[in-house]
């Protein structure tokens, strides 16, 4: 990608974090250049100062049973090479912006890891730790009623593997960190509290 079209993606995600934010409520405008700091967000009580980072579309990860698509953020680096890490005092917080779905998903600066990857709404219940997930369920469900692990596997079309595995004692379904972007936006009452 072009450097003059990253600057303006840039530009667009800033004009829809401010739009976001005067939509809550909120008094907000775009900083100077050459600040650590995006946006500028008056809360009634202080101002803060809010870093934009801004994807076109989510991407595929690459995973070890099959791919998925997440939006991904490299937050944490600014500066000359990418070398200086945004403190504490430099940035309050950060607004992450989709701009195929135009959202905004914010997290303030000591929750923000170095990169974070962001689910889409739109595949919910579609990954690979959620099926498992709710399998997990309907094998426990069935269980209660059915007692022979190779029907349970017939009628919930899951290898008799699985169920087997999921029938012994102590057994916990893999749950991952990941999160969907519905967690991360906020209504107005999140900023009165910053």
């Amino acid at each position: 990608m072009r450097k003059s079209n990253e600057l303006q993606i840039g530009k667009a995600g800033e004009y829809i974090v401010c739009a976001d934010l005067i939509l809550k409520g909120l008094i907000a405008y775009p900083s100077e250049q050459g600040l650590p700091y995006d946006v500028v967000i008056d809360n009634g009580n202080k101002l803060l100062k809010c870093q934009v980072k801004t994807t076109l579309q989510p991407r595929i990860i690459p995973q070890r049973k099959k791919e998925s698509e997440a939006y991904i953020f490299t937050i944490k680096r600014h500066g000359k090479n990418n070398q200086s890490i945004y403190s504490l005092t430099e940035v309050d917080l950060f607004a992450l912006v989709c701009l195929d779905t135009k959202f905004v998903g914010y997290l303030k600066n000591k929750e923000m890891p170095s990169t974070i990857n962001i689910r889409p709404d739109s595949l919910m219940g579609k990954h690979h730790d959620e099926k498992g997930i709710q399998d997990y369920k309907r094998v426990k469900e069935l269980s209660k009623t059915i007692t022979n692990q190779s029907e349970i596997a017939r009628q919930l079309n899951i290898h008799l593997r699985i169920v087997h595995k999921m029938m012994q004692p102590g057994y916990k379904p893999y749950k991952t960190t990941a999160r969907y972007f519905s967690e991360l936006q906020k209504n107005i009452d999140w900023f009165l509290e910053l």
